[in-house]
């Protein structure tokens, strides 16, 4: 029998066991024992953002972003750095407490630079970021000092950031409210040339005379593409819609009315304004109380600090009547110069679709019929040749005519000796070369005939089918039986439809002084053009 292997064990009594309170301390105290992490250096720059960030801690829920942005801002303001980063951002309504670390530090080393001059390219949301300061009077000495800044961004970079521009000028008219500065309104729109940007409010203030490129910005007619103006009729027809105007004004007087009445329905009622729509703004700058007239429509008020404005209101159908102003007083100085394209003056709105004319005619006709005469006396009068004579050249011009006079005179001498060698001249005709005895009296001369006639001028009409293509032809002949089937039309042929149809409205405006479709959700015939197009395809 084998032998059995074995081992003695030896059993000890346990030792008391811990409590989890006792071994948690052990724990910790192990852990507590290991090295020292070493102590971060301090970024004072990264400090300083902390800071700034910290503000929106201050009563949360009564702020806006437009207070805490001019708080952030305040505290920022004398801010500079130079970060060798370039971090770009895209943001709407860019402002501090959005933005991170590398975003800050570009940002206020781009300002560095641009607030000594050099504006440097940048992102968009940069760019809006500096404005809202200039706005608010963030780093500038004094309101001018802020224009200035404004007008230098604006100039640099209206051209590569396209929605700057979309809302520079709103602001600037806003700065020239809100800010007291050296000069008025008109006389920085006339300094700079910023008339097209407020064309209703020179219009309605009377501050400029030129009134064409003012009713232009609120016409539904685009006078400025005519090919009537563009062969050398802008200034005759500038100085025409003078003449017209005033005489419409005339008509309004007889009815008690201005001539601004024709734009203007009436007047809101005294609300609150608030500066700088769409911008970022806050400013803390007292307000002394003062009124701001831009003119008897458009009136700004501060009273005890708190902006208020009377606003105008338009009529709805202001852009058609406008545009039918224009056009109509086009159309009747094209027959008035005899030009080779008529042009028809007719409006999509109707007869009764203006209501302005209810003011000053109960009758279209009425008003038709005042510009009609308008152009005629217009034209007549700038047609005309004066004759003025100067009583001081007169004299002078007899003077010498008497001295003249007296040097030809040459007195008679009759025992004055006659030259030897005279010449003999006879008194007795000469035979003529050719016998004249057949040829008959001079009053007897019959006009020489005209070889050919003078051609007649071409019609427009005739002109713009010969110009339009095979493929645009067509695209008239479907608009005119279904204006939804020219999409399909146009995608069989590879065209975008727009681009169809803004080449035959590019055409037709070079034939017939016009465009010929109306592009909406859908393209039409104008209906005044309607029989005119028909007939065209149908020849």
């Amino acid at each position: 029998m084998d032998e059995i292997k074995f081992a003695e064990i030896e059993i000890t009594a346990p030792a008391e066991r811990p409590s989890q309170g006792e071994t948690a301390v052990q724990f910790f105290r192990a852990a507590s024992q290991t090295e020292p992490l070493p102590q971060r250096e301090i970024d004072p720059i990264r400090e300083k953002f902390h800071e700034m960030r910290k503000l929106s801690s201050q009563k949360p829920f009564a702020r806006t972003d437009a207070e805490l942005f001019y708080k952030q801002a305040k505290f920022m303001e004398d801010f500079t750095d130079d970060y060798s980063g370039n971090l770009g951002i895209s943001m709407y309504y860019p402002y501090y407490q959005h933005m991170g670390y590398e975003n800050l530090r570009t940002y206020f080393t781009w300002r560095t630079k641009a607030r000594d001059g050099e504006l440097r390219p940048t992102s968009t949301s940069y760019i809006f970021l500096y404005i809202y300061e200039l706005l608010s009077g963030i780093g500038v000495s004094d309101p001018a000092d802020g224009l200035r800044r404004l007008l230098n961004v604006r100039e640099t970079y209206s051209t590569t950031h396209i929605s700057i521009e979309k809302y520079m000028p709103m602001w600037l008219k806003d700065y020239h409210v809100f800010y007291e500065l050296p000069h008025s309104f008109f006389e920085f729109v006339e300094m700079y040339g910023l008339e097209k940007y407020y064309s209703v409010t020179l219009l309605l203030s009377g501050k400029s005379k030129n009134r064409l490129d003012l009713l232009k910005g609120i016409s539904a007619y685009d006078v400025t593409k005519s090919k009537f103006l563009a062969d050398g009729h802008k200034e005759l027809y500038s100085n025409c819609l003078q003449a017209v105007l005033d005489a419409v004004e005339t008509l309004c007087a007889k009815n008690n009315h201005s001539l601004m009445s024709l734009f203007v329905y009436n007047t809101s009622k005294k609300t609150v304004w608030r500066p700088f729509k769409n911008a970022l703004f806050g400013s803390d700058a007292p307000q002394a109380d003062r009124e701001v007239l831009l003119s008897d429509y458009e009136q700004y008020a501060c009273k005890n600090g708190a902006w208020s404005v009377i606003l105008p209101i338009f009529f709805s159908s202001q852009k058609e009547f406008v545009g039918y102003l224009l056009k109509k007083t086009e159309s009747c100085l094209r027959n008035a110069v005899n030009y080779k394209f008529k042009l028809i003056a007719e409006t999509k709105v109707g007869n009764k679709g203006f209501m302005e004319l209810s003011r000053i005619s109960s009758k279209k006709s009425e008003f038709d019929k005042v510009i009609e005469q308008a152009v005629a006396q217009f034209y007549k009068e700038s047609t005309r040749t004066v004759v003025t004579v100067n009583h001081k050249n007169l004299s002078k011009i007899r003077e010498e005519a008497l001295e003249t006079q007296e040097q030809l005179i040459v007195e008679d001498d009759d025992n004055r000796p006659e030259p030897d060698n005279q010449p003999q001249i006879s008194l007795q005709a000469q035979t003529p070369a050719e016998d004249d005895s057949n040829r008959p009296a001079r009053s007897d001369y019959s006009p020489l005939p005209i070889s050919e006639p003078f051609p007649e001028p071409e019609n427009g009409w005739t002109t713009l089918k010969n110009a339009l293509t095979q493929t645009e032809l067509k695209a008239l002949s479907i608009v005119l039986q279904d204006s939804t089937g020219v999409k399909a039309f146009a995608d069989e042929c590879g065209i975008m439809l727009e681009v169809l149809a803004d080449s035959i409205n590019e055409k037709a405006t070079d034939h017939i002084g016009d465009g010929i479709l109306e592009v909406t959700d859908s393209v039409m015939v104008y209906d005044e053009y309607t029989k005119d197009v028909e007939s065209m395809i149908e020849s």
